[in-house]
């Protein structure tokens, strides 16, 4: 006997893919899936049966009775579990690259893509004839905005007069007529002399026109403020997106607070139960000031130490030995020491996205300290949990086989803090820490028009960071420095090494990731031996046979 009536699987039809198997997708059930599913964990049927007998009725959805489950589960009940069930698409658009970072960070449960500096020219103005930047209201209020558009006109002013004489400077490295792409997928570079017909020489231009390009966005970018506007598509479940929003609602950044109210109010359109309980978290909101202040106490009259820019932490060998000296080692003095090594590394962590310094000189300050500082550290680290949703931060995710200490510029960190199976820190963003300066734009002539976009950001920041320590920021450009740490194992580190050093990888990140596995390597040879695909090479047109295997994918869809 079939499992279902011809009647049942016209009500069943355009809810699943198929009505008689046993292994289905789901359709046309946004908002109303989790429910089933959590109803059908308890319940003897499967999918099918539990969706006829409790949620269809009189051959429509019952969407009071879904909504009631939900709500009596996700808040009764507690079971966030549900809220991975049930996702949606959101897109965040004309915000700033800046308020990306706060949205991108909440790693697990969401899927995001974001409009990329490595292909796309931010050249154009908007409706209003401005450049694409964000305007923070507070600021544009304040006596300090006829000085912050002046700054960000001047920049991408510069920005955009560099475009084309970029472009020609890459075109004269390498004419048309010189370039060599593999446009048939045979494994043979033509130029242009080869190309027989119209086909070719339309593959073999797009190819080109997109290789220059990638280089001159490459080299750009560098100049790109991170109050650039930008688009952000995610699709996450409803756990990821009521854990955005409270981290915004959460953050002291004015654009993140607001784009949590205006993302709340569209999400609750489409999976209203699931992001409910989003507000502002006042535990992660009172811890964060305490540690600013109280790092700010213990770290007033240390300066920060130069240290070199890709950092491998040692496990704290050289401490144990030092401090186990020439006692009798034993298996308790050994594993004490090792204790206290690991307690070192998450205080350390603790303090460091308040401070400037690397990690290292913090843990070095770290353990010198005695043990009612380390305790008052801890005290204000984790604060009064008053339920198990009180989170202390990812200081306690420390403790893997390898933490880097990095200064990086923003846009290397931007394109490797994505990667979701590690855990990453980073201090705040300035312009103050230094400038990568591309070296082709120094190659061109252009190094003395950079330096000016600096130098105008390095001034706008100390001019509003008194009044404005959030909304600063926005200065820091694609080129500035940022110190961030990440602690990775070493299964995430080889995805993240090879998938970053092959040759359409962006130049700044290809040389940092080539010097982490340097890094690991010096450490064990076996571990970095197993990294078998990280590439050393250098490649200078990077995109170039990667646009040609694009040309080729073109192709073959059109057959």
């Amino acid at each position: 006997m079939p499992r279902f009536t011809v009647e049942e699987k016209s009500l069943l039809a355009p809810f699943v893919t198929d009505t008689d198997g046993d292994i289905f997708a789901v359709t046309a059930l946004q908002g109303i899936v989790g429910a089933v599913y959590a109803r059908y964990s308890r319940a003897p049927g499967g999918f099918r049966e539990t969706l006829l007998k409790e949620f269809i009725k009189a051959g429509a959805i019952d969407a009071a009775k879904a909504q009631d489950l939900i709500e009596r589960v996700l808040i009764a009940y507690g079971d966030d579990s549900v809220g991975e069930l049930e996702g949606a698409h959101l897109s965040f658009e004309n915000i700033s690259i800046l308020a990306t970072k706060e949205i991108e960070d909440r790693r697990i449960g969401g899927s995001p893509i974001e409009q990329s500096t490595r292909y796309v020219f931010y050249d154009q103005k908007d409706q209003d004839g401005n450049y694409r930047y964000y305007r923070d209201p507070a600021v544009m209020a304040s006596p300090f905005a006829q000085e912050y558009v002046e700054t960000m006109d001047a920049i991408f002013g510069a920005y955009c007069a560099l475009v084309e004489p970029m472009k020609a400077y890459y075109s004269g490295l390498k004419p048309l007529e010189e370039a060599e792409y593999d446009i048939n997928g045979d494994g043979v570079k033509e130029k242009w002399a080869d190309c027989i017909d119209e086909k070719m020489r339309k593959s073999f231009t797009i190819t080109y026109n997109a290789d220059i390009r990638s280089k001159a966005c490459d080299s750009l970018r560098a100049l790109l403020p991170v109050a650039t506007k930008t688009n952000v598509g995610i699709f996450g479940n409803g756990r990821f997106f009521q854990t955005v929003l409270t981290h915004c609602y959460s953050h002291p950044l004015p654009e993140a607070q607001d784009i949590a109210r205006r993302s709340h109010e569209q999400l609750g359109r489409v999976i209203p139960r699931y992001v409910k309980r989003a507000k502002p978290n006042e535990y992660a909101m009172a811890g964060r000031e305490r540690m600013k202040a109280l790092a700010a106490m213990l770290f007033a009259n240390i300066e920060p130490r130069n240290e070199e820019r890709t950092t491998l932490l040692d496990r704290g060998e050289d401490a144990v030995a030092a401090r186990l000296g020439a006692d009798a080692i034993s298996a308790t003095a050994v594993s004490s020491a090792l204790r206290d090594e690991e307690d070192a590394l998450t205080i350390s962590l603790m303090l460091y996205p308040f401070l400037r310094h690397p990690l290292r000189q913090i843990r070095e300050e770290v353990r010198t300290m005695d043990e009612a500082t380390r305790r008052a550290i801890i005290a204000a680290y984790v604060g009064d949990r008053k339920t198990r949703r009180d989170r202390p931060g990812r200081a306690f995710e420390a403790g893997y086989p390898y933490t880097f200490d990095l200064l990086t510029d923003f846009g290397t960190y931007k394109d490797l803090e994505r990667h979701r199976m590690m855990t990453q820190s980073r201090q705040a963003f300035t312009p103050a820490l230094g400038f990568n300066m591309p070296p082709d734009l120094v190659a061109a002539g252009h190094d003395a028009r950079a330096r000016e976009c600096v130098e105008r950001a390095n001034a706008l920041y100390e001019l509003i960071k008194a009044d404005f320590p959030e909304q600063a920021a926005y200065a820091t450009l694609h080129g500035s420095l940022v110190r961030w740490s990440c602690g990775i194992n070493d299964r995430a580190l080889m995805h993240m090494i090879e998938l970053r050093t092959q040759p359409a990888g962006h130049p700044t990140y290809r040389k940092v990731c080539q010097e982490m596995h340097r890094k690991v390597s010096e450490r064990s040879v076996w571990r970095g031996e197993a990294i078998a695909f990280a590439d050393h090479n250098d490649y200078f047109w990077s995109r170039a046979d990667s646009e040609a295997r694009q040309r080729v994918k073109e192709a073959a869809l059109e057959k």
